[in-house]
């Protein structure tokens, strides 16, 4: 289930959230438990709830002020991980959908990075995925190894190994050269079509940790 902040609510986070972020380049953004609370806990009159959660992965990415966040979220009923994603950057819509472009891709450095960063907008995008789709992801992780052991990019091309943990998740793995190893490569984590870096191996410890945690 995939959450846009509501109006009232994303125009206090925005202003906060941005001071934040261009204050300095290891701030954070701690605004997940809006997320939870509000779209994954169910409430009722006169109910008790109990739930726990973990910050199981947090990057910050100095240079575009972006920060991915994966949360262990467990209750009575489910257990799930929280995709937490945060972007200073451009929206243009192509295609009828809706994307976020970095924008230091988009434009020079010519004016300074701190120029550059105010001509984006922070976009907040939370959406969690099941304990399920995560066995899955993990019971693919060898064959995904091989794909790309496999794959032999020829001169001036390179090859991506894609894998479609749900909807609007996807890992995709890009290999430069055919000798190129997988600990090498850059892997790319797709969040409802905002682009963020991460360690093959951090995203595969942080499923292996939803599973244990209780």
């Amino acid at each position: 289930m995939a959450y846009f902040i509501n109006r009232h609510i994303f125009l206090y986070i925005t202003f906060f959230s941005f001071v934040l972020l261009t204050s300095c380049s290891k701030s954070v953004t701690n605004v997940y438990d809006y997320y939870i609370q509000n779209n994954i806990v169910s409430h009722e009159s006169g109910n008790i709830v109990t739930s726990k959660t973990k910050l199981l992965y947090r990057m910050q990415e100095s240079v575009n002020k972006a920060q991915l966040e994966l949360i262990a979220f467990k209750s009575d009923t489910m257990k799930c991980l929280v995709v937490g994603s945060h972007k200073v950057a451009k929206a243009f819509n192509l295609f009828d959908s809706t994307y976020y472009f970095d924008v230091n891709d988009l434009y020079s450095n010519v004016r300074g990075n701190d120029f550059i960063r105010q001509l984006g907008d922070l976009s907040i995008y939370f959406t969690n995925i099941s304990l399920s789709n995560c066995n899955t992801f993990l019971k693919s992780v060898d064959k995904l190894k091989a794909e790309f052991n496999k794959a032999a990019p020829s001169e001036n091309t390179h090859s991506h190994i894609d894998f479609s943990i749900q909807s609007d998740v996807f890992v995709s793995i890009e290999k430069k050269y055919y000798s190129q190893t997988l600990e090498s490569a850059a892997t790319t984590i797709w969040v409802g079509k905002r682009k963020h870096e991460i360690r093959f191996e951090d995203l595969i410890k942080a499923m292996q940790e939803l599973k244990s945690f209780n």
